[in-house]
């Protein structure tokens, strides 16, 4: 629901949302240097695992580092190689897909938001704030190209659209061979599946006919072929749509006409029901025709085009009549015709209500200068959609808006700290740090990272964002005896905040570290801190005062976990060289018996992917990175881990080679953090790309 908002935080945005070519860049986990990719977002991560082999889990590494630091604990459960008999659904989920989709909310019959996040498709009652989801839940451990979608989008959905009586919801994925689904907008009940062929790569605009017959959508193939299917029988067929990208698809929303429009880079193109394809023409009235992100008609059978001129384009058949200036800048994101009126929303963050009979502005509403991503209208309430990640709902009449969601919105998530049984920190590559509420289930602070706008000279973490390194962040602890919250930047920089309602009022800051940090840890005693970065070191400070006390620097790489035991003695740490070292805390020197002499040390926090009780948490077939974050229980009793299948896993304690985990689909990109609140009742975790936070509770 709603957020304490926040003056200072940078809004996520740029030009080229739309009708650019995003390339990112991509953190590899093996050697810590960040390159550009040429592969869409789509690129499913799973490819990596298509081909299994039983044996592979062995042999992933010719030398395993690791090995020799690992000393059976003095103390431990008997191993029990069955799944736990304990079962977390997903209660709450907090996310939005706002970077990449655009018409993706809208209003069922009973005025909830229907929307989705990662592989879920939402229906958030906007009254209770509750949840249903269509997908998620308990799965086999395997990848997700190679996962059971049978019943259940197992990728980023990157489309939704609604039926016109609003009781059935169309979703495509991406993937090799990507799935569309038609569900129940009320129950989120599967009616039909459709199975594309390999090389559709995803799907990124869909439609239903007004006759709720026909579900027409766009795929990712170098040809964005167009499909065009039976709902009831689930057969169709498919032409290729355009070799510039589409970025939307709609129908008439005339009784009896099956016609619609696809729009996307510099084009427009009108089908009939036997996919004729033809293009619109601008005639000489505006010369060279735009770029168009949405596209929408009326109950006559009118056009409306939004175009990267700001313009919104009329259309009579395949000609177009006129422009409409609604716009003062940047492109129009989003077109909805709904309850008589057609709604256009800009870059300028305005949405307009248009009358269509007359061509003219009825009423303006204003959001704050932030991109328009999604719009619809039902029965006097309007949901709106913004690339900042949050949705709002607005009464007609009396124009009062009310904010619904809230998430991270660019770059990947990847910071998780949870102080108590009521708290989540997070934290990401879009300049904010997050508090949420488990029991009110919403965000209740967001403070900027930086203001500052700095970029390390040699490439940090930073992946598809528009934010610089500064203004990342992916990393967060939560000091219970003070309350401080420690930040680490993508920069190096280390800042400290006064507590998790005071986000924004930072009271210490430094830059001792020369590369991005990924590990923060309090000690259990709230007197030190230990800073784990990319330059191979961990950075100890005095927790009152910020000053350094002492440097651990052994690693040969950077430090990817940290954990500090119970009595505060001793830190273990692991790297991407995949060594798991261990140091005395009072002298900040490695303690190479460490392993022999740790045996009987109890652990404040297990975030180390190597030992002898995570040992078989890897799948066959995987390597030493496959895992990205280890949590036990606080009883001790499970382990969780979030991976590169996207996956949430629940281990008995111990797991050892060949022991099972229940496992929980959810998120669609790998899971990189995991932990469990202080009565184990409630596990969470985020997802890197799918910018996404789950709250799973234990039944």
């Amino acid at each position: 629901m709603g957020c304490v908002e926040s003056t200072n935080v940078q809004q996520p945005g740029g030009s080229g949302d739309d009708f650019e070519g995003n390339r990112r860049s991509r953190f590899n986990k093996n050697t810590g240097e960040v390159g550009v990719e040429d592969e869409p977002r789509d690129k499913p991560e799973g490819d990596l695992f298509e081909i299994e082999d039983a044996g592979a889990g062995d042999q992933f590494m010719a030398v395993k580092p690791w090995i020799g630091a690992i000393k059976e604990p003095a103390n431990h459960p008997p191993p029990n190689a069955s799944p736990p008999d304990v079962r977390y659904s997903l209660e709450y989920v907090y996310g939005y897909r706002c970077e990449d989709s655009r018409m993706n909310a809208y209003l069922n019959p009973n005025g909830d938001a229907v929307y989705m996040t990662a592989a879920l498709g939402v229906i958030l009652n906007t009254k209770s704030n509750t949840q249903k989801f269509f997908g998620g839940g308990m799965v086999d451990q395997r990848a997700k190209n190679v996962s059971d979608d049978t019943n259940a989008h197992t990728d980023d959905i990157t489309s939704l659209t609604i039926s016109s009586d609003r009781n059935w919801v169309a979703t495509g994925q991406v993937g090799p061979a990507p799935t569309v689904f038609i569900w129940n907008s009320k129950t989120a009940s599967k009616q039909q599946r459709i199975k594309l062929t390999r090389g559709a790569r995803g799907v990124d605009a869909i439609a239903i006919s007004a006759d709720g017959q026909h579900v027409a959508f766009t795929d990712r193939h170098d040809q964005h072929n167009v499909h065009l299917y039976e709902i009831a029988s689930g057969q169709g067929r498919s032409v290729p749509g355009d070799t510039n990208k589409i970025f939307d698809i709609c129908f008439s929303a005339k009784p009896g006409d099956l016609t619609f429009a696809t729009a996307g880079q510099k084009h427009i193109k009108f089908w009939d029901q036997n996919l004729d394809g033809k293009r619109g023409t601008t005639g000489s009235t505006t010369g060279a025709q735009p770029s168009f992100a949405c596209v929408a008609f009326d109950d006559q059978g009118t056009c409306y085009t939004g175009g990267s001129d700001s313009l919104i384009y009329v259309w009579g058949g395949r000609s177009l009549k006129q422009t409409l200036p609604f716009h003062k800048s940047g492109f129009v994101g989003a077109l909805r015709f709904a309850s008589g009126k057609l709604f256009s929303g800009g870059k300028d963050g305005v949405i307009n209500m248009i009358n269509t009979q007359s061509l003219t502005v009825e009423k303006s509403f204003d959001f704050g200068g932030v991109l328009i991503r999604a719009i619809d209208v039902h029965n006097g309430e309007m949901l709106v959609g913004m690339r900042d990640g949050t949705l709002y709902t607005m009464d007609l009449n009396t124009q009062h808006k009310k904010k619904i969601m809230e998430s991270h919105s660019d770059g990947e998530v990847w910071g998780l700290s949870i102080p108590n049984d009521d708290l989540v920190l997070t934290t990401a590559d879009d300049n904010q740090v997050k508090a949420w509420s488990v029991s009110q289930r919403k965000c209740t602070a967001t403070g900027p990272i930086s203001s500052r706008k700095d970029q390390l000279k040699r490439r940090g973490a930073s992946s598809l964002t528009s934010f610089p390194d500064s203004q990342c962040a992916r990393a967060i602890s939560y000091n219970p005896t003070n309350g401080h919250v420690a930040v680490g930047h993508n920069d190096g920089t280390l800042t400290i905040r006064a507590g998790p309602t005071q986000l924004d009022k930072i009271i210490h800051e430094n830059k001792n570290s020369k590369e991005w940090i990924e590990a923060i840890q309090y000690s259990p005693d709230g007197k030190k801190l230990a800073v784990g970065s990319h330059d191979n070191n961990i950075y100890v400070y005095d927790a009152t005062s910020y000053s350094l006390l002492g440097k651990c620097s052994k690693h040969n790489s950077f430090i990817v976990s940290v954990d500090w035991s119970l009595d505060g003695s001793y830190l273990r740490s692991v790297c991407g060289a995949h060594e798991l070292l261990f140091f005395n805390a009072a002298t900040y020197s490695q303690d190479p018996s460490g392993p022999s002499n740790t045996t009987r040390t109890d652990w404040a926090t297990h975030s180390a992917k190597f030992g002898w009780l995570v040992d078989g948490v890897f799948p066959a077939g995987t390597d030493g990175t496959h895992i990205n974050h280890v949590a036990f229980s606080t009883d001790r009793a499970l382990i969780a881990t979030g991976d590169d299948y996207g996956l949430v896993n629940v281990f008995r304690n111990p797991c050892r080679k060949g022991h099972k985990p229940i496992s929980l689909r959810g998120h669609s990109e790998h899971v990189v953090r995991v932990g469990f609140n202080s009565d184990d009742s409630y596990l969470f975790s985020i997802g890197g790309y799918d910018q996404t936070l789950m709250q799973w509770r234990r039944q």
